[in-house]
């Protein structure tokens, strides 16, 4: 549908307040246009970040509070202490890596030095904005709330506080922009579908190895989640807002 055909349906079913309202109408309009990216994509979006931003604050506030969610918390963790084998745990301790300074920044690396290649220059930047943003917006969490990790089920030692978890907010936002940049250039719907399933399945592995690991809590995840979420959105955000203006293919 396009813009024109959407303020006709628009004035259609609201002709009154169309009618002392044009501007507000016109603008409805423009918000809900699928002709461009300011319209209906970047309000979708702005609309999950903000459900992201109140479910964090949520969480925190919860958490400060000594809220049912610090029960569940502990539940969870014991539950999972208790049914903990040593080859998951091995195989969790592996794959838990993924989420690590040491291979976020190695991977962003690559990734900067192969955008570079391909002249994908707006899109290296994009990924340096998202990992130093993450990672900025993770320190101050962990320093504002001042959590402790629960050592006495945690699989190996890990310094620093507890919330949020970083390797979760860093696998949601870089394997989460790296999958979306791939699923755009991506034509075969297999192939988009095939790379979508890999993101998800890392950023989830990820964050689940830390509580069974227990150097997290359940809300530790959710919070470096939804943390990771906010920044991927920006990112996706940032990412469209250079295609549309720049006309530069995306992948």
């Amino acid at each position: 549908m396009t813009t024109n055909q959407l303020q006709h349906h628009i004035h259609h079913r609201f002709g009154r307040l169309a009618k002392h309202f044009p501007r507000f109408v016109g603008w409805l309009a423009e918000r809900l246009s699928t002709d461009h990216f300011r319209g209906l994509p970047l309000t979708v979006l702005a609309g999950l970040m903000v459900v992201n931003v109140m479910v964090l604050s949520e969480i925190t506030e919860n958490l400060v509070n000594s809220e049912p969610m610090v029960q569940v918390d502990h539940g969870f963790t014991q539950w999972l202490f208790r049914e903990r084998s040593t080859p998951v745990s091995q195989l969790l301790y592996a794959l838990t890596w993924l989420g690590s300074a040491y291979v976020t920044i190695g991977l962003t690396l690559i990734g900067s030095f192969v955008l570079y290649r391909q002249k994908k220059g707006r899109n290296m930047v994009i990924l340096w904005i998202l990992m130093a943003g993450v990672g900025l917006f993770v320190q101050v969490g962990k320093r504002t709330f001042i959590r402790a990790r629960p050592t006495e089920v945690a699989y190996y030692t890990e310094s620093g506080y507890s919330f949020p978890s970083g390797h979760s907010a860093t696998a949601m936002t870089l394997y989460g922009l790296l999958g979306y940049w791939l699923v755009r250039g991506r034509r075969r719907i297999q192939n988009q579908w095939l790379v979508g399933i890999c993101a998800i399945g890392l950023i989830l592995v990820v964050g689940f190895s830390r509580i069974y690991l227990g150097v997290h809590f359940l809300s530790d995840v959710l919070g470096g989640y939804l943390v990771g979420a906010c920044w991927l959105i920006v990112g996706i955000v940032l990412t469209e807002w250079q295609r549309t203006t720049h006309s530069t293919p995306v992948g």
